[in-house]
Order: C-alpha cells, then sequence, then structure tokens
C-alpha cells in the first residue's frame, strides 16, 4: 500500500478507540503511535483525538478528518491496482453533454490508456452501468456526499441594470458529481480504478 504510515495510526486508533490497542494491531510501540498522531495533529491544524479516561475518541474535526483520510487511503488502493488486468468490456455512462465533456471525457482518455481493452460509451440514464449526476452542494463545505467524486465551483457573472452604477460582481456556486453506478457495475474492478481516477482528476 502506498498511504503514509501516519494515515493508518489514525485510522486504526479511531477503529480501536485506544492508543494501546492500536498499537498492538500495528506491531509497533505505544509511545510511537502517540507521536504520529501528534504530528499528524500538528499537519492537520486541529486536535483529531479526545483523549478520555480509557479510550480515545474523535472529535469533530476528527470525523470530518476520517472522511478524507479514507478517500486517500482508497486512492492509493486504486493507484497501486491501476495497471492490473481488466477484462475487455464496454462501460455505459448516463451524464450531461457538459458534464461528460467537460469532466468525464478527459479522464476516460487517461483511463483507455492504461487500459486499452475498455471503451465508453454515453447512453440515457435506463441503460447506463454508471450515471454521473451533477447537483448542488450543501452550504456547509464539510458536508461532502459519499458518491461526490468532485465538487465545482461555478461563478456567474451578474451585470448591473441600466442607471445602476454598482460594479459587476460574481457570485460563486458549487455543485457535486455524484458517482451512481448500478448495484451489478459496483461489485467490478473497472468501477473502482474508474472512479478512483475520476476522484483525483
Amino acid at each position: 500500500m502506498l498511504e503514509d504510515f501516519k494515515l493508518k495510526v489514525f485510522m486504526t486508533v479511531a477503529a480501536e478507540g485506544s492508543f494501546t490497542k492500536a498499537a498492538a494491531v500495528l506491531g509497533v510501540s505505544q509511545p510511537a503511535v502517540s507521536q504520529n498522531v501528534a504530528e499528524l495533529e500538528k499537519l492537520a491544524g486541529a486536535k483529531l483525538f479526545e483523549r478520555l479516561r480509557g479510550e480515545v475518541v474523535l472529535t469533530p474535526q476528527g470525523k470530518v478528518f476520517m472522511e478524507y483520510v479514507q478517500k486517500i487511503i482508497d486512492a492509493c488502493s486504486d493507484a497501486a491496482g491501476i495497471f492490473a488486468k481488466v477484462s475487455p468490456s464496454v462501460v455505459r455512462i448516463s451524464a450531461s453533454e457538459e458534464v461528460f465533456t467537460y469532466y468525464i471525457a478527459p479522464v476516460l482518455e487517461k483511463f483507455i490508456t492504461v487500459h486499452p481493452e475498455v471503451s465508453f460509451e454515453r447512453v440515457m440514464f435506463e441503460n447506463a452501468d454508471v450515471a454521473v449526476v451533477l447537483k448542488p452542494s450543501p452550504e456547509s463545505p464539510f458536508e461532502v456526499p459519499s458518491d461526490s467524486i468532485a465538487r465545482i465551483r461555478v461563478s456567474m457573472a451578474h451585470t448591473p441594470k441600466m442607471g445602476d452604477y454598482k460594479a459587476t460582481h460574481e457570485k460563486s456556486t458549487y455543485f457535486d458529481l455524484l458517482w451512481q453506478p448500478t448495484p451489478a457495475f459496483a461489485c467490478t474492478q473497472i468501477c473502482r480504478l474508474l472512479k478512483g481516477i475520476l476522484t483525483s482528476f
């Protein structure tokens, strides 16, 4: 695996609820676990764990951080297996013309470079293996849907009306690209690899 050992320590402590138990699982000393967590908290700029009597629990910042760590670990796993052989197939993708052209197609070109045995086809939703849907993001920047592969900022300029001397200003709106595979496609290696490369785009 390619992920940073500190991230592995963080995830293990979160799962075990104990520095001591995490140390036993990882095969390192308890001070080593504490040091790695302290360094990670310093890098993150936030307290990730609350030290309680007999256990440690994630802080609210730690819970948000864990979501991103899981994405990093998944991406590392995908990167490690990106060159693995996959079965020849055609993947049918449902997406709007704009989403497909500007966000999906450039990634598919990279994917095909590695896996020329796979081809892609844009289809209507009911015939798709996976749909990529554009949806307005929640107001909170920390509320990222689990099936989001990217968050996009769209800026719209508002031109002042006649007689209005206020300067033209831009309003930014955020959207999430949601990855929605069928149950059958979700179980395939291609789905995992493709989502990984789209997430890192």
